[in-house]
């Protein structure tokens, strides 16, 4: 077994790191200030193809790997949680549906602009009573005499709505077939029947928004339909496994910015006449925050390698593993950081206390993380049957 990463993928791991080190990190303080990103750092990031990662090279993406686009995110989110939400979020939930299941056209029409960052993608599922239970959604799409399709409904804590130029909504086709009557729309910004309800404050993100998604009478032509009507659920699905894993890997960027800025204060801070590090009581923290991140880091390198080489299963598995161990150890890393640099920690002077805020979220999007532990334990339970029947 060779733990060792390939020299391609360390060599551009290394570019996107001193991207982030010297061109996004010294605008994190005006990004919270302001909430805006500036042209600036979108231009850094369209540059080094940040918003087409794991999209195929023949589409205008970098056609990296799904484990070569997380060593990229693993370094975004060491900056401010932002500039992820409008280019890695692009990657899995803003594009994979077009790669996933659109048409010819409509890969050659959308990928390249959502790849290069011209334009920005949004994912329309969730709505106000049907968050965790996707298939719950009431969002209706009713075709037409012309074959057109119609849709209503509102969805809510859509990210990027305000921005985004291209939406992947969900809806019904019979709200009694549960997860079997749904399908998937792309849905262009500016098409009649189609608005940015409010946006939603959130604790943290600022730079980035969320917002309602109002579809009343949205007429969309029948070639925006992404897939057969009924396999709407089973998309969402499939883009999401490819999100939980990118936020496998973001929550590890994340704790490792953490874990460094707690080394740098112990190291520097004094106390009773000794650094801070000389403490055996910081020591053992340091110690646990550096063991539970190395852990992480390899379940999120193993899901990226199993949803580059393995099926669904394995994909959907691997994944919700990822993000379900990931969301719990950053949310530690960074509370111990936050103890560690004390009331400093707690201002908002430095960076702990909106890392401590912008990552609590992780244990909410794309899947709590007790749907996570639910997709975990329904498959062991698949797996014990297997066994069972086969005795």
């Amino acid at each position: 077994m060779d733990f060792a990463l390939p020299a391609d993928l360390v060599r551009f791991q290394e570019r996107v790191r001193q991207f982030v080190q010297e061109e996004l990190q010294p605008l994190d303080a005006e990004v919270e200030a302001t909430g805006r990103v500036p042209e600036r750092a979108l231009e850094g990031l369209r540059r080094l193809g940040l918003f087409g990662t794991n999209t195929p090279r023949e589409y205008g993406g970098l056609g990296l790997s799904m484990l070569g686009s997380c060593l990229a995110i693993e370094e975004l989110a060491k900056a401010h949680v932002a500039f992820y939400f409008l280019s890695g979020v692009n990657v899995h939930i803003g594009s994979k549906p077009v790669e996933l299941a659109g048409s010819e056209a409509l890969k050659r029409r959308w990928l390249p602009e959502l790849a290069s960052g011209r334009t920005i993608a949004a994912f329309a599922l969730t709505e106000q009573e049907a968050g965790s239970d996707a298939a719950a959604i009431r969002t209706t799409a009713r075709r037409d005499a012309t074959g057109d399709y119609v849709l209503e409904g509102a969805k809510t804590y859509i990210t990027n709505a305000p921005v985004a130029g291209l939406f992947t909504v969900f809806a019904t086709g019979d709200p009694a077939l549960g997860a079997k009557g749904i399908a998937a729309f792309l849905v262009e910004a500016g098409t009649p029947g189609l608005q940015i309800g409010r946006t939603i404050e959130m604790a943290a993100g600022r730079g980035s928004a969320h917002a309602e998604l109002i579809l009343d009478g949205c007429r969309v032509p029948a070639g925006n339909r992404l897939g057969e009507e009924g396999t709407g659920f089973a998309l969402a699905m499939r883009c999401l496994d490819a999100g939980r894993t990118h936020w496998g890997a973001y929550c590890v960027g994340a704790a490792q910015r953490l874990l460094d800025l707690a080394v740098e204060r112990a190291s520097a801070r004094e106390t009773f006449g000794r650094r801070l590090r000389e403490h055996q009581g910081i020591e053992w923290m340091l110690a646990d925050m550096a063991a539970a991140l190395h852990a992480a880091r390899l379940v999120a390198y193993e899901a990226a390698w199993r949803y580059d080489q393995n099926g669904p299963g394995e994909r959907t598995r691997a994944a919700a593993t990822s993000k379900l161990i990931g969301a719990d150890m950053v949310q530690r890393v960074a509370d111990a950081a936050l103890q560690i640099f004390g009331g400093a920690g707690y201002s908002r002077e430095l960076p702990v206390e909106r890392i401590w805020r912008e990552t609590r979220v992780v244990r909410i999007l794309d899947g709590s993380s007790e749907m996570m532990r639910r997709i975990v334990a329904r498959d062991l339970f698949r797996a014990a049957d297997r066994r069972n029947a086969a005795r």
